[in-house]
């Protein structure tokens, strides 16, 4: 078993006996599914701009949100406060092994958020499948890494896991204002629909929903993801320090 398996399954354990973390993941976005699908959220509104896709995208995007600003950028910066990343660039097992298997453990737990809730919203509420499953991956693959990016660039500049956690949040709340969780559809103000359509967390959804609906994910959003997942991970690797 290579020291990157190890580290993985070791990180893995860990990460299932934090509530918190298994709470964000799992239990936010199934309980989103089943109180917003029970009161038919789920269903199409034209006049709203909304489709079925709505509600699924919404839970997913709320998982990878929380993951990638919250859940990685605490515990990297947690390692590091606390002196195990400089601990560990002393030995053979160099803490690039705690970073990439940390990366592995969080999209591990977005793949099966996102089964869940694809299975969730098919089987108890009518919503479907994605239509363009080719697209919905690539949109899925791009909005996680952009959001991965960002959280990495957090961990990098924070000193401390509350500091994370702290900046984290800030990034979370405005993110989920312009990706149109609160204000869906043609609900969001004008002003805010262009910062939408470049924003991580607004792009993924858009790209999300235009591929559970049957079409190609628009090229600006994917292009947005992009230059996200590029320049924030880009200053996250200059800037990252281990001690």
């Amino acid at each position: 078993m290579s020291t990157l398996t190890k580290i993985t399954t070791v990180e893995s354990k860990l990460f299932l006996r934090d509530t918190t973390s298994a709470v964000m993941t799992f239990a936010l976005p199934i309980g989103l599914m089943v109180v917003f699908g029970s009161i038919g959220l789920g269903e199409d509104d034209p006049e709203a701009g909304i489709t079925k896709a709505f509600l699924p995208v919404m839970a997913l995007a709320l998982s990878a949100a929380l993951l990638g600003l919250s859940v990685l950028p605490t515990v990297l910066a947690t390692y590091r406060e606390k002196g195990i990343l400089r601990r560990l660039s002393t030995t053979p097992v160099h803490p690039g092994n705690v970073l990439a298997a940390q990366l592995l453990v969080n999209l591990a737990a977005l793949i099966a958020a996102a089964v869940i809730v694809v299975l969730l919203g098919a089987v108890a509420f009518d919503l479907g499948t994605p239509s363009n499953l080719a697209g919905f991956l690539v949109a899925f693959v791009l909005t996680a890494t952009a959001l991965f990016a960002l959280g990495l660039l957090v961990a990098a500049l924070a000193p401390t896991g509350k500091a994370a956690t702290s900046i984290g949040m800030l990034l979370f709340f405005p993110s989920m204002f312009f990706a149109g969780v609160w204000t869906p559809g043609d609900l969001m103000p004008s002003w805010a629909r262009p910062v939408r359509d470049v924003s991580p967390l607004g792009a993924g959804m858009e790209a999300l929903q235009d591929a559970w609906n049957g079409a190609w994910p628009d090229g600006t959003n994917l292009l947005a993801l992009v230059v996200v997942t590029v320049l924030a991970g880009g200053v996250a690797a200059r800037v990252f320090r281990w001690e």
